[in-house]
């Protein structure tokens, strides 16, 4: 009876020392919005904005009284109305706002030396506006912004810099609470002998009833909810933002905190609803990151509070595509993602939309990959132990005949043991696997490439609009464009070794310098930018890149201050960033913080290639626009290269500054080291 016993229990310990679960990864989602405190007493106002009546008779009246544009009739272009005079424009967008600039003097570097005080320009933009009727009584002045212009020449250790415009700030508020920039802002923007050479006109009435109220969430709930700590706030408040649709205002808490990421500063400017109109949603099943084999069942499930029910629901992968509309599912077919040979995370995210429209997502990460069974040493230890096993029933077999119940047991128990081996690796065979490339087309071999890496949601500091912002640019760029799409790394898939130089063992010539056009969105600092992944690192220093020593021409970095003027040990952009250019044409980012907006990555690919009536414009005039037309007026659109002219505030054609996008207009050859003597940087108020 003893050695039945002892048996058993070996059999059992058999049975439990073969797991087929693969490890899961060490990061874990900090989000809990059961942590989030809502205010029984505080209401907050939600209002819907009024969609004025826009046409071409309109728009050709404002071109002529605004701007003398009397030459050209008004055109429509997908609901804007365009007014082209040479190098001027006048627009009038579907939602009322409108846009002015005349390209030979906007961002010109090789303006400037006239320019009258901020005090004229004011005085001069406020008449204007007066006399134009373009000043409603809720607007506030709000700043003076410009764009400033510096060029510096290491080997001579000499400075340029100069004013090129002023920028005359309005803003507004409701309720007390300001509205952010991208929703409500008026610009004037004054050069040479006070002329104005671009005009940023956006607001918009409000229905006089109320759309809706709402409980206000706490703020410091906010930050528990996230586990962002309170040490690492630099600035809140509240404000009024614009939803997706441009239909409504509604409040949102805005954040700035800082933190450090493999010893780097990262600045992050945050967005959270500051009531319960939205709805929010958690994904609890899983409720942290995982790893399972190919073939194997993972289920899913979320909770939904706040916002207006009923719901509906859509999870998707980043590879695989959507996945379900339940609230809840399971899926055995997973695709099995790898990159460079290493396994990468599914980013499965869920998006669920309330009754009224509503949206919240949250994501969590599965890695599916196999497990090689016969070298592993948790198995090699449990056969040895099984063939002990069958030894000692033998020679049970034979000292008494109950000895059969217990082989038929011990056969029992085998099978069950290795029922999930055997099941696994019948469904490896069936699972398809996803192993993306490096770029095909590369090293300026005539084709112009595109790629896109990014991370929104897969952290505790959300950019909930990165993917649809960075997916608008990538798309435009193929179907208007006509560049081919080479990669597209967001979430855990994106790398920091993509961008570094293979002496800092980066693989950059694979990745980011094997294209043309490269647009990275994520929180970011003076000194560099932050990923999820840690391959190799989580934070990417820009010492370690070497830009354009292959294809690439052009990188944006949108993120909070990569192009700041110093950083905090008093190191200038010139000496952080200089090193860095190897050929690339320009760097183009910001040098203060910036917010997560959906739609400026569509608007810089756009204004770079021009849309029917819409006219291309350099690669850095359509930054700068789409910067201002997404920020507000106390944020920076900055730009960084390096001249090849004699001059960089008289520059030649052959110049970064005159750049544009392949197919577009002209583009200088490569700013190779030798080439140049000079960097220039360039700032403009948004």
């Amino acid at each position: 009876m003893k050695r039945d016993a002892i048996l058993l229990i070996i059999m059992l310990l058999l049975v439990v020392s073969v797991s087929d679960e693969a490890e899961a990864p060490s990061s874990v989602d900090v989000f809990d919005s059961s942590k989030f405190v809502i205010s029984q007493t505080e209401m907050l106002s939600i209002y819907e904005l009024i969609t004025p009546d826009v046409n071409q008779s309109y728009t050709q009246y404002l071109a002529r009284t605004l701007f003398g544009l009397t030459d050209t009739q008004a055109e429509e272009a997908e609901g804007m109305f365009v007014v082209n005079s040479g190098n001027r424009t006048f627009e009038v967008d579907s939602d009322g706002s409108y846009w002015y600039a005349d390209y030979d003097k906007l961002w010109n570097v090789s303006l400037g030396s006239e320019v009258p005080t901020p005090a004229i320009c004011k005085r001069d933009a406020d008449a204007w506006l007066q006399l134009n009727g373009l000043l409603p009584a809720n607007a506030v002045f709000a700043n003076m912004g410009s764009t400033n212009v510096t060029a510096y020449n290491p080997d001579a250790e000499e400075t340029r810099e100069k004013v090129l415009q002023w920028h005359v700030n309005y803003e507004f508020a409701i309720d007390d609470i300001p509205i952010t920039g991208q929703a409500a802002q008026i610009s004037v923007m004054v050069g040479d002998n006070g002329d104005i050479v671009g005009f940023d006109w956006k607001w918009r009435e409000i229905e006089s009833e109320v759309y809706a109220t709402s409980n206000l969430t706490e703020y410091e709930s906010i930050l528990e909810a996230y586990g962002i700590p309170l040490s690492r706030v630099v600035d809140h408040r509240l404000v009024y933002t614009t939803d997706e649709d441009n239909v409504l205002l509604f409040p949102v808490w805005e954040i700035e905190v800082f933190e450090y990421e493999e010893d780097l500063e990262i600045i992050s400017l945050l967005y959270f609803d500051a009531t319960v109109f939205d709805p929010e949603v958690e994904i609890v099943t899983p409720s942290a990151a995982i790893s399972v084999m190919p073939g194997q069942s993972v289920s899913f499930d979320c909770s939904v509070s706040f916002g207006t029910p009923p719901y509906t629901y859509e999870w998707r992968s980043d590879f695989d595509g959507s996945l379900s509309t339940s609230k809840t599912f399971s899926i055995m077919t997973l695709s099995e993602v790898l990159k460079k040979g290493t396994p990468v995370p599914h980013a499965i995210t869920v998006q669920v939309r309330d009754a009224e429209n509503r949206w919240t997502r949250d994501i969590v990460a599965v890695t599916v990959e196999e497990v090689d069974f016969l070298p592993d040493t948790t198995l090699t230890i449990a056969v040895a132990i099984g063939a002990f096993v069958l030894v000692a029933a033998l020679l049970i077999l034979r000292r008494r005949k109950g000895g059969f119940v217990l082989l038929f047991l011990l056969m029992m128990f085998s099978a069950f043991m290795f029922l999930p081996v055997t099941f696994a690796s019948s469904e490896m065979s069936n699972i398809r696997q996803f192993t993306p490339s490096a770029p095909t087309g590369a090293y300026d071999d005539g084709v112009k490439e595109v790629g896109i890496e990014w991370v929104g949601l897969s952290h505790n500091k959300p950019l909930p609009n990165t993917e649809t912002n960075i997916e608008g640019f990538y798309n435009w760029m193929k179907i208007y464009g006509g560049f081919s799409q080479e990669f597209n790394w967001g979430e855990y898939s994106a790398w920091e070794e993509d961008f570094k130089d293979a002496q800092f063992s980066g693989t950059d010539t694979e990745w980011i310098d094997a294209v043309d056009f490269v647009y990275y969105q994520d929180h970011g600092g003076p000194d560099g930018v932050a990923f999820t992944s840690s391959h190799d690192d989580t934070g990417l220093e820009y010492s370690a890149l070497r830009l354009g020593d292959g294809d690439l021409d052009s990188i944006v970095f949108d993120a909070c201050s990569p192009l700041k003027w110093e950083n905090n040990n008093g190191d200038d952009v010139f000496q952080r960033w200089a090193p860095s250019l190897q050929g690339i044409h320009q760097v183009l980012s910001f040098g203060t913080t910036s917010q997560n907006s959906a739609v400026r990555g569509t608007k810089f690919a756009l204004y770079m290639t021009g849309f029917m009536f819409l006219q291309p414009t350099t690669i850095i005039n359509a930054w700068f626009r789409a910067c201002a037309e997404t920020e507000g007026s106390d944020r920076l659109a900055a730009v960084f290269y390096a001249s090849k002219s004699a001059d960089p505030l008289n520059p030649q054609l052959d110049d970064p500054i005159n750049d544009h996008a392949y197919g577009f207009g002209y583009v200088c050859s490569d700013p190779v080291p030798g080439s140049f003597s000079w960097y220039v940087y360039i700032t403009s108020s948004c």
